[in-house]
């Protein structure tokens, strides 16, 4: 006797036909990176479509502007690129995927990012957030991950690589072989805490509060390596004790002096993860070298710091700021038959 199939033909002539309405009614599905410093989404074909700020004002998505001075929010909905106030992200990321999608009739399925070291709590915070923002949750990535992805490496090579993705508010690295994370640490620093040292050293001792794009620029100008040229005095421009607008002159010593603490932090992080590889996994990083992504691998002389520290070749990704949301997108395709949230870390 023939066993019966599972679905008849016709059945799954139908469920084809529900999937492809479903399309219709809910328009593309979106990759989410919701970020410490920035939100990014990618819909379907079209691309990265959304790319602003993660800001919040208590009613509404706004931008802070470049005179206002420096200081890092304790009241943001998301640090160290964890949800930390699921209403008002879920208010902050709604219309972001209202504006990334053609129709609203049914919910966009979205693959979001989180650090690899979230918790489970984080993690459900984060899927709470995107569907109370109006999109049904397909599946949770480990931001490394969709990171090597986004930066070109093949995560299913049978041979390990090593990324280091440097976000605002945490750094991630891992191991990748055949398709799966084999190990992964994580530290909560990143480009915001460098931003944080510069600003707070200018304050203590010049007395004068920057501008919030200020310690971005000098820290960018800068770099965290001395370089072959002469060093400079630079000019910060922020607000004196009286609130007046003051300029101060800076040294670069003194800003690199400044980022020093965190910067060997990461370092830290980066050379124990490779002492605890096994042999035969640190023999294969070891012949690859590392690849760098994120704020930080803008930097200049992060790439070159990490290759002394470490002794391999360090190469940033060809677009490290949006390597994450570029592998997320990947990710999405290959997930759009799952049926319910998982995380892709086993």
């Amino acid at each position: 006797m023939l066993a019966r199939p599972l679905f008849e033909e016709g059945q799954i002539h139908l469920m084809r036909a529900a999937a492809g309405l479903r399309r219709i009614l809910a328009g593309p599905d979106l990759a989410i990176d919701l970020g410490t410093a920035n939100t990014r989404l990618y819909a379907g074909d079209r691309g990265v479509v959304v790319e602003e700020p993660t800001a919040w004002n208590g009613q509404a998505q706004k931008v802070r502007r470049p005179e206002t001075p420096w200081q890092e929010s304790q009241s943001a909905p998301v640090q160290a690129c964890v949800v930390v106030d699921i209403e008002a992200a879920a208010a902050l990321l709604g219309p972001l995927i209202r504006r990334a999608r053609r129709v609203h009739l049914v919910r966009p399925r979205a693959l979001l990012c989180t650090p690899s070291d979230a918790s489970e709590r984080e993690r459900d915070a984060l899927v709470e957030t995107a569907h109370r923002a109006g999109a049904s949750v397909l599946a949770v990535s480990p931001e490394p991950l969709a990171a090597a992805l986004g930066a070109g490496l093949d995560p299913n090579s049978r041979f390990a690589s090593m990324i280091v993705d440097i976000g605002s508010g945490v750094t991630d690295i891992a191991v990748i072989r055949s398709g799966r994370i084999i190990h992964a640490a994580a530290i909560r620093m990143g480009c915001s805490d460098l931003r944080s040292a510069v600003s707070g050293m200018i304050n203590v001792r010049h007395g004068v509060q920057l501008y919030l794009n200020e310690a971005e620029r000098l820290m960018r100008e800068v770099g965290v390596q001395p370089g072959t040229v002469s060093p400079c005095m630079r000019l910060a421009s922020g607000t004196g004790t009286d609130g007046s607008e003051a300029a101060v002159g800076v040294g670069d010593d003194e800003i690199r002096d400044a980022m020093a603490p965190v910067v060997s932090s990461i370092l830290a992080r980066i050379s124990r993860v490779l002492k605890d590889l096994p042999p035969v996994a640190a023999c294969e990083v070891i012949e690859d070298g590392i690849c760098l992504t994120g704020g930080g691998a803008c930097l200049r002389g992060m790439a070159d710091l990490i290759s002394k520290a470490t002794h391999l070749d360090v190469r940033v990704a060809p677009d490290p700021l949006r390597s994450v949301i570029y592998g997320a997108a990947l990710l999405l395709r290959q997930e759009a038959s799952a049926v319910v949230p998982r995380y892709l870390l086993s």
